[in-house]
């Protein structure tokens, strides 16, 4: 067992430890997402927890991430640290613990603070109230443009994975959820932003006003920005549906 602790938050060793206990994670807290990771919430005196367990793992992940490279929980924690610093928001990092057998990785998690913040997803459906809606939409395409001038490439950058905020003033604050996949560069090219967009899986009224609002903060021209970035998604969305297809056919064999 490799319990990593924050040092703000020693005083939660103990509940830590006690997800190593064989039963523990499955039997208590609030089941929040159940899939291939699961999260659940816990409450430790009055410390509000969200608990991610990373899925089973194939023999070579387990070799893999035993031996040779940070498991998800491991780089979940740096990758919140990291985006704390750069002044991106996200569930404060509590802790990670890993489970080994024989040298292998048997079992990840890591723990956050629980975000009180909702689902972006919830803001972009633009059929109704679509006027009422476009403060946030120019406030989340801020936010995506800051992270991107800040060199950060959320590798799974869903609309699922970020959560907000409103504070009733028409001000809303964001964060990034769902962070074991990161990449932290220098200046990102505009490819490797619009890349990085067509990932956001919202409705195209939504994407497209997102492009819209991005270029104009980004001083880019917003047709080039709009025909390019469409044309990504597209080809994206397509590329996603074959893969599914596969991934369907291979099961069936």
């Amino acid at each position: 067992m490799k319990p990593v602790i924050n040092p703000k938050y020693t005083s939660l060793r103990p509940f830590v430890e006690q997800l190593a206990t064989p039963g523990f994670f499955d039997s208590n807290g609030t089941l929040l997402h159940a899939g291939r990771n699961t999260i659940r919430a816990f409450d430790y005196n009055g410390v509000k927890l969200a608990v991610k367990r990373y899925g089973h793992l194939t023999l070579f992940n387990r070799f893999i991430y035993g031996r040779l490279r940070k498991s998800k929980a491991e780089r979940t924690y740096l990758h919140a640290r990291r985006l704390r610093q750069a002044g991106i928001d996200t569930p404060e990092e509590v802790a990670y613990l890993e489970i080994r057998r024989h040298l292998l990785l048997d079992t990840s998690y890591f723990v956050s603070l629980c975000s009180p913040y909702s689902s972006a997803q919830t803001l972009t459906d633009l059929r109704s109230d679509a006027k009422a809606k476009l403060p946030a939409h120019d406030a989340l395409a801020a936010f995506l443009h800051r992270i991107h001038s800040a060199g950060i490439l959320h590798k799974d950058l869903n609309i699922t994975n970020i959560l907000y905020h409103d504070d009733g003033d028409r001000h809303y604050s964001f964060q990034l959820i769902d962070i074991n996949r990161m990449q932290f560069c220098k200046r990102l090219s505009i490819r490797q932003k619009l890349r990085n967009l067509r990932q956001l899986s919202c409705p195209a009224p939504a994407f497209l006003y997102l492009l819209d609002r991005y270029a104009e903060i980004d001083h880019s021209d917003i047709n080039t920005i709009q025909l390019r970035g469409v044309a990504m998604r597209l080809l994206f969305d397509a590329w996603q549906r074959t893969r599914h297809r596969m991934k369907a056919f291979l099961k069936k064999l």
